[in-house]
């Protein structure tokens, strides 16, 4: 009796023994998937982190490697090159009048279409175009814009072909510090800008208090005289109004005779948001007179109101008058 209990005992530890022995395999056999799994996370955590931090890191390498000069959006070639374009020069242009081109140490950065690092090569025209015909259509063409490109030009083209930019941004070409495109059978301009010389530009701008009137724009004493270029125009002759938040605003005049032109420019983040003519004369079929004028005004609400005079029976008379202001955006918006 004795002995049978006793061996029932020693089976009973033994299966206690086995079931604690596959219950501690089980827990650490569940532990070691959940090492694992922590681990596998942790390890994901870390490419995680540092494929953030090669981004970062390429980001700066990027930032570094591009110079404080830029291109903006200068104007389109008179013509077109064969006659075969299929869109305006107004469409062309607000397709472009916005992309700024920066151009570095290493590499090419188009607005935010693409970047890429790029080789350049200096080139006359008939290497660049392969034909001595070709190359005196192409510098007839920039003779005509008043673009001086010496006896070379220089071209930028994407170091690693598969990683090129698509047309029109496949390859550039710089020419007296002007960028240049084809597009739509027209060449497009990009002039050279510098962002220390435009801030310096904008903070040295005296700036003009509203309202002005018409006695003020035909003042002698009011244009301020700058030597620096915003939105491609020369800025000799200027009005700096008041800024709009962080929108800066200029009136920049050309006078040349009877043949003027008032051109607003509204700039946010050092780039051109809107540029438009306010005010000019148009010349008449007969010499030295006008056959319609328009003038603007600018009252305290910072509201513009354009006045468009026509010529009728010798006299000048208003023919319309529109309003308009400008939003936080640097937008031009009609008013009623």
């Amino acid at each position: 009796m004795y002995t049978t209990q006793n061996t029932k005992k020693i089976i009973m530890k033994k299966i206690l023994s086995f079931a604690i022995l596959t219950l501690l395999f089980v827990n650490c056999k569940e532990d070691s998937k959940i090492n694992a799994d922590l681990g596998k996370n942790l390890k994901d955590d870390s490419i995680h982190e540092i494929f953030k931090s090669e981004l970062s890191k390429d980001k700066e390498i990027i930032d570094s490697d591009l110079a404080q000069d830029y291109w903006e959006f200068y104007k389109i070639s008179e013509n077109s090159i064969s006659g075969t374009s299929k869109m305006t020069k107004a469409e062309i242009s607000s397709q472009f009048k916005n992309i700024k081109i920066e151009i570095g140490r290493k590499k090419v950065k188009i607005g935010e279409l693409c970047i890429y690092d790029y080789y350049k090569s200096n080139k006359t025209l008939i290497e660049y175009y392969e034909s001595a015909k070709t190359a005196k259509l192409y510098e007839d063409i920039l003779l005509k814009n008043k673009i001086k490109f010496g006896n070379e030009v220089t071209v930028y083209q994407s170091l690693y072909p598969e990683k090129a930019c698509e047309i029109p941004w496949d390859e550039l070409i710089i020419a007296n510090n002007i960028a240049i495109i084809t597009f739509d059978d027209y060449l497009v301009f990009f002039k050279k800008q510098n962002y220390n010389n435009q801030n310096d530009c904008y903070s040295k701008a005296k700036i003009t208090n509203l309202p002005i009137t018409n006695s003020i724009i035909h003042g002698n004493n009011v244009w301020n005289q700058l030597d620096c270029d915003i939105a491609n125009l020369e800025t000799k002759d200027y009005l700096r109004l008041p800024d709009i938040k962080d929108v800066k605003v200029f009136i920049i005049a050309n006078f040349n005779f009877d043949d003027f032109t008032y051109t607003l420019v509204t700039i946010k983040n050092d780039k051109v948001v809107s540029k438009e003519d306010i005010g000019f004369a148009k010349v008449s079929d007969e010499p030295n007179l006008i056959s319609e004028i328009t003038e603007f005004e600018i009252d305290k609400d910072y509201t513009f109101a354009l006045k468009t005079k026509s010529k009728i029976d010798k006299y000048l008379k208003i023919k319309n008058i529109e309003k308009f202001k400008i939003d936080e955006n640097g937008l031009i918006v009609a008013v009623k």
